[in-house]
């Protein structure tokens, strides 16, 4: 008995793995324009608060929020004048 049956379009795999190939190019042009890695943390930063998943949005600001604003805090420590 064999099977006649054809697929048209896309099954869910071949969508993904096809999203994920482009989202890896985006990751590769990102790299190439030569970004250091505070803003490469800050690009990261900014695509997670775009997120529609609240819980993942959540998690991922909240690891990279303190990575960011570390130096902003160091900054605003030493710059208070004491007389």
């Amino acid at each position: 008995m064999s099977s006649n049956i054809k697929f048209y379009g896309d099954m869910a795999e071949e969508k993904r793995t096809s999203e994920s190939i482009q989202a890896r190019e985006i990751a590769q042009e990102i790299i190439k324009f030569g970004v250091s890695q505070h803003q490469l943390t800050k690009i990261i930063y900014l695509l997670a608060i775009e997120l529609e998943d609240r819980v993942l949005l959540e998690t991922l600001s909240d690891i990279l929020r303190p990575l960011l604003f570390k130096d902003n805090e160091k900054n605003n420590n030493n710059s208070i004048i004491v007389e």
